[in-house]
């Protein structure tokens, strides 16, 4: 009994159950509500029909010239004398003689005292056996008439009627929740079938993806969605298993010939102290690389951080920035900045963005070439090239230059310092930002970044 009602109690709580018992509810409710309004038309229709033969019946003894007791006889035969007149009438005379239209009408008018009114109805009257009568009255000169109707046969109708609206009430109900009860489950198998294809991914070492039903179309929105979720979360795992694995190669290969050359002094210094000098410039060339890849690796970390914005003078940072820069290369570095530019962000950010692209310009180009840094804004955008006359970036490495660790001409890698992080630091902080980087050939030989912000006008 106690699993039972634990089945019972999941089952409630299922969609199906609930989507059958409110499309029950409503569907019950409308049945109801149109046969009540049948019900009370139907009522009110016989009733206003009993009404108006009433009100012909008295108008028609009012026109009667009877005034005898015996003359009110003759009368009362043509409206009571039949067995299947509904027509109960009574005439009190002044003289004290009451005139009945049949024995039936004698009877019920013995048991007047006694019967019942209706609430709502005041002219419906009740007898001790429950038959109902429509009751009017009215004088004529020397006489009191009252006047029955009997109201069986119309309540025998209304009976039918609510019998025949209560069995298609029972069937329509049936119905309807039969359909119902098929209609939701198959809404709610989409959801199962989701539910259990959700937990499946866990388990299952293949890239699966949800089931994309054709309806309903908010459950095909949902398995959507997760899909595409479910495949940037993919991406980013994928992304993050390769920034592990590149980050650590890229850091054991220094620490390698940084281990090297210790053990180098440690074997050798004391008989060949001429290879100290040698080894402990290549550890501080090597420890200082270290230095560089860990603060990219940690700006990298930093780049959802959005706190303390400021308005920041682009114009005045991208020249700092080109000044700093120029005293570490021989390359003739050419500079365009329009003044005043302004705009909100933190200053580290365009510093980085700046930096890493003049750094990567200064890299790949020769001693004797040149470095083309230009500054500008229009009414929507603001925009920064950086072009060089430098080896020049294939249109297939175009699209992999902004990737970690990737390095343009993987041959000569080891002749070039950097890390391969730079150009990615530079595309997630402009990024950030809502901006636009693209890079293009420049002729007859070299590489031209160009970074685009839009400009926000609403303060």
């Amino acid at each position: 009994m106690r699993r039972i009602k634990e089945t019972f109690q999941q089952q409630k709580n299922t969609t199906q159950f609930q989507l059958m018992v409110r499309f029950v509810s409503l569907l019950v409710s409308a049945i109801v509500i149109l046969s009540i309004a049948i019900m009370g038309i139907t009522i009110a229709e016989l009733y206003e029909v009993t009404e108006e033969q009433a009100v012909l019946l008295e108008g028609s003894l009012k026109n009667n010239e009877a005034q005898e007791a015996v003359e009110w006889q003759k009368t009362l035969v043509n409206y009571g004398a039949t067995d299947n007149s509904p027509y109960l009438i009574r005439v009190g005379l002044t003289s004290g003689e009451t005139i009945f239209s049949s024995e039936d009408a004698q009877e019920l008018y013995a048991e007047f005292p006694r019967l019942k009114q209706l609430i709502l109805f005041d002219q419906i009257l009740w007898t001790s056996e429950m038959e109902p009568y429509y009751y009017r009255s009215f004088q004529k000169r020397n006489a009191h008439i009252t006047i029955l109707v009997d109201l069986e046969d119309q309540f025998e109708v209304i009976g039918r009627i609510f019998s025949l609206t209560l069995f298609l009430t029972v069937i329509v109900i049936l119905i309807g929740a039969f359909v119902t009860y098929r209609f939701s489950r198959k809404i709610s198998q989409s959801l199962v079938k989701m539910n259990e294809e959700i937990s499946q991914l866990e388990s299952s070492a293949i890239e699966q993806k949800l089931t994309v039903s054709k309806t309903p179309l908010e459950v095909q929105n949902i398995a959507q969605s997760f899909n595409e979720l479910l495949e940037k979360q993919r991406q980013s795992l994928k992304r993050e298993q390769e920034f592990v694995t590149d980050a650590s190669h890229e850091l054991r290969t220094p620490l390698a010939a940084i281990r090297g050359h210790v053990n180098l002094i440690k074997r050798r210094g004391k008989t060949h102290p001429q290879v100290i000098p040698t080894s402990l410039t290549y550890i501080d060339t090597e420890s200082k690389r270290m230095e560089t890849l860990v603060e990219q690796l940690l700006t990298l970390g930093r780049l959802t951080n959005q706190a303390s914005l400021q308005e920041v003078d682009l114009s005045s940072l991208i020249q700092q920035t080109v000044t700093e820069l120029s005293v570490m290369g021989t390359q003739n570095v050419t500079v365009q900045i329009e003044e005043g530019i302004l705009i909100t962000g933190q200053t580290e950010h365009f510093y980085q963005i700046a930096r890493n692209l003049i750094e990567n310009a200064m890299k790949y180009t020769e001693d004797t070439g040149t470095i083309g840094v230009t500054l500008f804004s229009n009414a929507n955008n603001i925009q920064l090239v950086v072009e060089d006359s430098g080896i020049g970036i294939s249109n297939e490495e175009k699209k992999k230059i902004f990737e970690r660790f990737y390095r343009v001409d993987q041959s000569r890698s080891s002749k070039i310092p950097g890390s391969g992080i730079g150009l990615s630091i530079v595309k997630e902080l402009v990024e950030l930002y809502q901006g636009e980087i693209t890079v293009t050939d420049k002729a007859p030989l070299g590489s031209c970044f160009t970074v685009s912000f839009t400009i926000n006008h609403e303060k």
